[in-house]
């Protein structure tokens, strides 16, 4: 037998050539029938690549449904690997559903939980509907958000039906009921580099990137944005991932190469560890550029011209920033001073390609997306799989109002701001100041964000 396998970022870039050994084979005489040939294929393919191929079952239930009998394969120790078929519909979430990400919160003296927009895709329904990060419901379809009706509500915040949101204000301590929203499914397709700011004390210059994705489709939005830093002579950096879910590790060698002089064409950007077939396979910063499908910046010499000079680097994380967003954080560490503030990452430290039965006729239709890297740093730092762990604690969502992105009222980004300009630093006009409301502190119940992460694809590998 002999199968393709196509290793990918976002666009479909290289396929590798494998055969079952006799070793790998399994035990004649084996299953002929619908369910047995496209179990036969996983197995093989997982034999070949998954990381923990050692764990394995010898004698696995081919009569398991595929879902079933991969899940049979995998090890305990893995939370990410997943297999797909023709007729399983792709997973939702209220982002790329209705265009908006939100908490449920405790506040002191609401017997219910407040939801809170915390993030707003331009253009989609939230955009055009009028919510922005901030905007405050109490009710979902009519009905109030409490703990017993918490796993219906969010199932319903996810689906791709219409939905009704209940909006509120805060005012004289008092959560004041306030217009009915609906909204139709709507997602407008948004350019990654999300959001660019200058912030300047007359003496020190500071550049604020809000990343969203890794996506190749916008490397050269992410070239203009530096040409920006740097033609504004930027001396700070503040990179805020905080809902990052990661994309083309390709994507995030451009963005280090872009923050970090010292990492060069010829530097180890990442290490790849996989079982005893794949080795350990260090990759050089070009050779992870040439793997981009996107012409920007995909040589060392067209991102010369866009690096900035600087020494340290302030990341702003949270439990939904994952996959090639937390590569970039560990794998920076080498080459400059990076400062996290916020939350512990999501803890994938892992990369994966995809598996298809590229056989013709094809034989079987389903999609593997098996764990087969372990990842690691130039100097061998890895390992996160609980997260990487901030030097400065900071939550967003420990009181409200919430600040908006980029602006120093807001948690993370003024922490940045006071290190590098000292307390009282907001970057704000006066008239800018003043909150909605006063503060009020509240404990998060559920963020759509960390559910979003923790579904998210591991770092997707091209190998040249």
């Amino acid at each position: 037998m002999r199968s393709l396998v196509f290793i990918t970022a976002f666009p479909l870039l290289l396929a590798l050539t494998t055969g079952c050994s006799r070793k790998d084979a399994l035990p004649e005489p084996y299953p002929t029938d619908s369910l047995g040939r496209i179990n036969r294929w996983t197995l093989d393919s997982m034999r070949r690549f998954y990381y923990w191929n050692e764990q394995i079952p010898a004698k696995p239930d081919h009569s398991l449904s595929p879902e079933l009998f991969f899940q049979s394969l995998l090890s305990p120790s893995d939370r990410f690997s997943h297999i797909s078929g023709p007729h399983v519909p792709a997973a939702t979430n209220s982002y790329f559903t209705f265009g908006f990400h939100y908490a449920f919160l405790q506040a002191p003296g609401y017997d219910h939980y407040i939801g809170v927009v915390t993030f707003v895709n331009i253009n989609g329904a939230a955009d055009r509907a009028g919510l922005a990060r901030g905007s405050y419901f109490i009710k979902v379809n009519g009905r109030p958000i409490d703990a017993q009706h918490l796993a219906a509500i969010n199932r319903e915040m996810n689906e791709k039906g219409s939905l009704t949101l209940t909006t509120t204000t805060f005012h004289n301590d008092v959560w004041e009921p306030g217009a009915d929203i609906q909204l139709n499914p709507g997602y407008a397709r948004e350019n990654s580099v999300y959001y660019t700011r200058i912030y300047n004390n007359g003496a020190t210059k500071t550049g604020y990137l809000y990343y969203t994705s890794f996506d190749e489709s916008f490397d050269g939005s992410l070239l203009e944005a530096f040409r920006k830093f740097r033609d504004a002579g930027v001396s700070e950096l503040i990179l805020d991932l905080r809902y990052n879910a990661g994309g083309s590790v390709a994507s995030s060698a451009k963005l280090a190469a872009l923050i970090a002089r010292q990492l060069n064409a010829g530097e180890v950007y990442a290490i790849y560890e996989g079982n005893r077939t794949e080795g350990r396979r260090p990759r050089t910063l070009q050779a992870v550029l040439n793997t981009s499908g996107s012409a920007a910046g995909r040589q060392y010499s067209d991102l010369q011209p866009y690096q900035l000079s600087i020494n340290r680097l302030f990341v702003l994380t949270t439990h939904a920033t994952v996959s090639a967003a937390e590569l970039v954080v560990n794998n920076l560490k080498p080459f400059l001073n990076l400062v996290q503030i916020g939350e512990t990452t999501a803890g994938k430290d892992e990369a994966s390609f995809t598996i298809t039965d590229q056989r013709s006729p094809r034989e079987v239709e389903w999609t593997l997306q098996p764990i087969v890297y372990k990842l690691f740093n130039k100097n061998g730092e890895g390992g996160y799989s609980a997260g990487i762990t901030p030097q400065h604690a900071v939550s967003e969502m420990s009181a409200l109002p919430l600040g908006a992105i980029g602006a120093g009222d807001d948690a993370l980004t003024g922490k940045a701001l006071e290190i590098i300009y000292g307390p009282g630093f907001s970057g704000l006009p006066a008239d800018l100041r003043r909150a909605p409301h006063r503060r009020i502190s509240v404990k998060p119940v559920y963020q759509s964000v960390t559910g979003q992460a923790a579904r998210a694809a591991p770092v997707s590998v091209v190998l040249n």
